[in-house]
């Protein structure tokens, strides 16, 4: 039974390896061209023309560009190289968010499986005599020989027309790696390059560095060398306290600073742009200098992107708020008076952090992957039932949007909204706030607060003084001359009193008195000013009253 058993695994052996050659030395060697890059063409495209095209300037370039890499040569040289082996597959699918390091991967694991498999003689391959072009058998796909990786026509966008491995083949590329991984590699492949990246330092740090490492150290755990994970955790133990630590600093710097003017209080926006560059400079330390890759890279990608863009929108709310406070406070003109409505600019400044919060969220959206614009597209009926469920809020945020154009009342005004009085505390993006009387907080939506017939009693220049004496009927025709002469002097005589708007006149006779109307319109803006001086004046009437030995009637009998 052993001996039966060891012939069957020989038998196996024999037939995989049999599958895995059966391509002579002389055909891989033709199928697989190699050679110096012309360097006197830097700019020279990557040839997709065909599928022959595309595989040979990918084994080309791709091996080209690893060489230069693991002889130590300039970064151009080996980025030109990579960029053309890049242009043969399509990329279409891959996020913009660790871009560059998910194509790398790739393409070493594309390098792996087809250094791993017997690839067909170079005539075999389609090449652009056989593309039959314009024809209804016009070649849009072709699978290399007894594997699963295509090259396919790209029908649409800026590169249809050209023939690229397939985004179908570039998300099933670890799968693949997985199956031939054990497979020895075939004469002249670019041996373990796939293993050499994810072990290797970034671009910033020289590839001889790793020779300087101890062995154990190179070793790999969990998909990286050890060293990557000891320089990763370094980087996070510095890295992450001072995250809360600058921003702390920059939220007590404010504190200490709450009655100055908006113009120092920087230190919350510069604490948020350290932590933005912080993150951004963590993201390249552990791509650029660590090296790392696949999983590790995207985690930490995601992560700075999150860290970014959440410090980005507190920077732009924090900065709004910052500008509409000082830009409302400024001076103008010689009467010392600011001539911005404090409230509309910060309401306005919101509307621009809040566009701009929308673009921030579109912006890191599109860089994990998510389109936005099929997106925004495909909401259909859905979008309509968002509409109809913002609506409420649309309509109070052009109510406010109202209230600043026309302007009827500002933030502390007095007036009377419907059948209530008080005084406007905040007009917001959705509501207004006003304080009554009773100092109650009383919350209108501005849809309706902005239909409402507002009465502004701040907006007065001047207050209305309005009253009727009555004079008790014994009162001689003289000491009604000389009251009304005396009253007209006081109110001529008072700064406040607006002139030829105030008059004084003897208007009729009532049922137990003589009638006097005084009418007069005061300069008081202020209530508690308009309330002071109509006292005094009616004070002064009275001692004009005594004096001419007249008296106010009094009613004494009931009808």
């Amino acid at each position: 039974m052993a001996g039966l058993s060891c012939v069957r695994l020989f038998c196996r052996v024999l037939i995989l390896w049999v599958l895995v050659l059966s391509g002579t030395p002389a055909a891989w060697a033709e199928a697989v061209p190699t050679g110096a890059i012309d360097e006197s063409f830097p700019l020279r495209a990557a040839d997709t023309t065909s599928p022959r095209d595309a595989l040979t300037t990918f084994l080309r370039d791709f091996r080209n560009s690893a060489e230069a890499w693991r002889a130590g040569k300039s970064r151009d040289v080996i980025d030109r190289a990579l960029a053309r082996a890049r242009d043969t597959i399509d990329f279409s699918d891959v996020p913009a968010l660790g871009y560059g390091a998910a194509t790398l991967i790739d393409m070493a694991l594309l390098s792996e499986v087809l250094d791993r498999v017997a690839l067909p003689p170079l005539a075999d391959i389609p090449g652009d005599a056989d593309l039959k072009t314009g024809s209804d058998d016009e070649l849009t796909r072709w699978v290399i020989p007894n594997t699963r990786l295509e090259i396919v026509k790209i029908t649409d966008g800026p590169r249809a027309g050209e023939y690229l491995f397939s985004k179908e083949s570039v998300a099933d590329l670890r799968s693949y790696y997985s199956l031939v991984k054990d497979i020895p590699y075939q004469p002249g492949a670019l041996a373990g390059i796939y293993e050499d990246v994810l072990s290797s330092p970034g671009d910033w740090v020289p590839e001889r560095f790793r020779d300087t490492l101890p062995a154990w150290a190179l070793s790999v755990a969990a998909g990286r060398a050890i060293w990557q994970w000891i320089a990763l955790a370094v980087l996070m133990a510095i890295a992450l306290p001072l995250v809360p630590l600058i921003i702390r600093a920059g939220m007590h710097w404010d504190a200490r600073r709450r009655s100055a003017s908006p113009w120092l209080r920087f230190g919350t926006p510069v604490a948020l742009i350290l932590v933005v560059a912080l993150a951004g400079l963590f993201q390249n330390l552990a791509e650029k200098v660590i090296g790392l890759l696949e999983l590790p890279m995207e985690i930490i990608s995601f992560m700075v992107l999150a860290v970014q863009a959440v410090g980005l929108a507190w920077l732009v709310f924090v900065v709004s708020n910052r500008l509409a406070d000082a830009i409302g406070g400024i001076k103008y003109g010689a009467d010392g008076q600011s001539h911005l409505d404090a409230a509309m600019t910060r309401m306005l400044f919101r509307l621009i952090s809040l566009g701009i919060m929308i673009l921030l969220a579109a912006f890191a959206a599109s860089r994990i992957g998510i389109p936005v614009a099929p997106l925004v597209a495909g909401l259909g009926a859905g979008g309509l039932a968002i509409a109809l469920a913002v609506r409420p809020t649309l309509e109070n945020i052009i109510g406010g949007l109202t209230l600043f154009a026309d302007r009827p009342v500002r933030v502390g005004d007095f007036c009377r909204y419907g059948d209530d009085v008080g005084t406007v505390e905040q007009i917001g993006l959705r509501s207004t706030r006003i304080r009554t009387l009773e100092q109650s907080l009383v919350t209108v939506p501005n849809s309706e607060f902005s239909q409402m017939h507002l009465d502004n009693f701040t907006a007065r220049p001047t207050r209305l003084l309005q009253t009727l004496l009555h004079i008790r009927h014994g009162t001689t025709p003289d000491q009604m001359r000389l009251l009304l002469t005396e009253i007209r002097n006081l109110l001529d005589a008072n700064p406040l009193v607006t002139p030829d708007s105030s008059y004084v006149r003897f208007v009729g006779y009532g049922a137990f008195s003589k009638d006097i109307e005084v009418f007069a319109y005061l300069r008081c803006e202020d209530e508690r000013a308009f309330l002071a001086t109509r006292e005094e004046l009616l004070l002064n009437i009275e001692e004009i009253v005594q004096r001419a030995d007249a008296g106010f009637a009094v009613r004494t009998g009931t009808p």
